[in-house]
């Protein structure tokens, strides 16, 4: 079966700060090359016309120190000022990928023995941001040039994992998950550095040798029922094959 994707692979948080980046780069391109397109024409000679040898400039002669001062701390102190704004700016996104797995933005792991206990409960806010009541844990683990998805002890409604075929990819892993919920991949390698990334989570993590990482899967209601999952770091021969997908459902 083949797989369409979709021309935007980001979440809401993600396409929110590509806008807000796109913004001020439109601004301070406008300021820049308009400056640059008034002075080429503002202080451009006409023929025949004799200019004052303001920089006093003499053959043979190093000419005279000019600046201006203001100038000088106007182009120093406003792009550290855009430069602090937009690392502030970005860090609630960058907060929210990598909050802590003990309290954070998806409170902990969920506790199915718990009473009260309902799912993951996905919000999304205004901003994009995904907050959730509790979340469950699977793991991936990279290999060249597949991924193998264990959902661990989780009910196929919550996790189940397949396979499929996809044109050009040939016959690929399955990882399906329920929307409004929220999952904590639990990731290794057992030979060189993969990173799964998750295309239409907008979402990806290195997969390391002998290092455990973790990266946050939050299946938000208006998720694509179906979307690919490749690898972002070179690892051999077959890394452009090295494909998956994420199918999701209610």
């Amino acid at each position: 079966m083949g797989l369409e994707i979709a021309m935007s692979v980001m979440t809401p948080i993600f396409e929110g700060l590509w806008d807000h980046y796109i913004l001020w780069s439109v601004i301070v391109g406008a300021v820049a090359f308009g400056w640059l397109y008034h002075h080429s024409f503002w202080f451009t000679s006409k023929d025949g016309e004799k200019l004052p040898n303001v920089d006093e400039i003499e053959i043979g002669v190093f000419p005279k120190h000019n600046d201006d001062m203001r100038l000088e701390v106007a182009w120093t102190i406003l792009p550290f000022l855009l430069i602090v704004w937009l690392t502030y700016y970005s860090w609630e996104p960058l907060d929210a990928m990598w909050t802590s797995a003990d309290g954070g933005v998806h409170g902990y792991e969920c506790d199915y023995d718990d009473p009260e206990y309902s799912g993951s409960n996905n919000v999304m806010d205004s901003n994009g941001i995904i907050s959730s009541d509790c979340y469950h844990v699977i793991e991936i683990t990279g290999q060249q040039w597949f991924w193998s998805f264990d959902c661990l002890e989780l009910k196929e409604s919550l996790c189940d994992t397949g396979t499929d075929s996809m044109e050009v990819y040939g016959s690929v892993p399955v990882l399906s998950l329920k929307k409004g919920e929220t999952y904590l991949a639990v990731m290794e390698s057992i030979d060189v550095t993969h990173a799964p990334w998750f295309q239409h989570l907008g979402t990806k993590e290195d997969t390391v040798p002998g290092q455990e990482t973790t990266l946050w899967l939050a299946i938000s209601e208006s998720m694509t029922d179906e979307s690919m999952i490749l690898c972002a770091e070179y690892c051999g021969d077959a890394h452009s094959i090295m494909a998956a997908k994420l199918v999701t459902h209610n």
